[in-house]
């Protein structure tokens, strides 16, 4: 049984390690950078590219799910998916409060761009990019889609 002292100190010490990523972040350190976001998005893009990925009896998809490319590419979707979703709102907020939107801050998608074209669009940025992989991935993110779906002045 533990003593009072050691349970406050092991929760102490718990405490810590839970809070650390968060006080890291808190300090300007990203969570996730390009390396990271490519490896996931590429596990997503293999994904995409495998024609039976629904059967999971295929050995194709059975490697997939041995790897981890489920988990990883659902973390990717999901991330880019956040980041377009976060920034859309911000320009909708810029849009109501000021005149015009700056076209340099933004990237405006197309009508009919999907989740998984605007991975594919992040995970061919970035390869084209790998001097900046060590970046923030939200930051990587915005310059893919800044430099791909960029918005134009009229707009």
């Amino acid at each position: 049984m533990l003593s009072r002292h050691r349970f406050f100190l092991l929760a102490t010490v718990s405490a810590f390690v839970l809070l650390l990523p968060h006080r890291t972040f808190a300090l300007g350190y990203a969570a996730l950078d390009g390396n990271e976001l490519l490896k996931e998005c590429r596990a997503y893009t293999n994904l995409l590219n495998l024609p039976n990925a629904r059967d999971t009896n295929d050995p194709d998809v059975l490697r997939a799910m041995a790897r981890g490319d489920f988990a990883n590419g659902a973390h990717c979707l999901g991330y880019v998916t956040g980041v377009v979703d976060d920034h859309l709102n911000c320009q909708t907020n810029e849009a109501s409060s000021t005149a015009a939107l700056d076209p340099t801050k933004h990237f405006c998608l197309p009508d009919g761009v999907t989740p998984n074209q605007t991975v594919r669009v992040v995970v061919k940025w970035l390869e084209d990019h790998p001097a900046r992989l060590h970046e923030s991935a939200v930051e990587l993110v915005l310059g893919a889609l800044k430099d791909n779906f960029p918005c134009h002045k009229n707009r």
